[in-house]
């Protein structure tokens, strides 16, 4: 058996499996998620499921309001609890096909 040509190999495979996951888990949204549909889009708020909650100034979300429409299915990232007033919407993914 040949281990000076085995490990190289392992240890590529393994650095390879390593950075398949990071990209996974860059694509994905951190903090809390509220997923329903939009149901207004008003100024600097959203409403999603009868919920209403203010896009933070300067946020991803901010730069996507416009895109936006109701009727859309999405995941809304929040910055606090979704029970929280001063909690506001930092993100918001439109669900693929909408």
């Amino acid at each position: 058996m040949r281990l000076h040509r085995i490990i190289p190999a392992l240890a590529a495979g393994v650095a390879a499996a390593m950075l398949a996951v990071g990209a996974v888990q860059a694509n994905q949204l951190a903090g809390p998620i509220v997923t329903g549909t939009l149901t207004s889009v008003q100024g600097d708020s959203v409403t999603v499921n009868g919920q209403t909650y203010t896009v933070a100034p300067g946020s991803p979300a901010d730069e996507e309001l416009s895109s936006l429409s109701t009727g859309q299915q999405v995941d809304v990232q929040l910055n606090g609890p979704a029970s929280s007033p001063d909690t506001e919407v930092v993100n918001v993914v439109v669900h693929q096909g909408q």
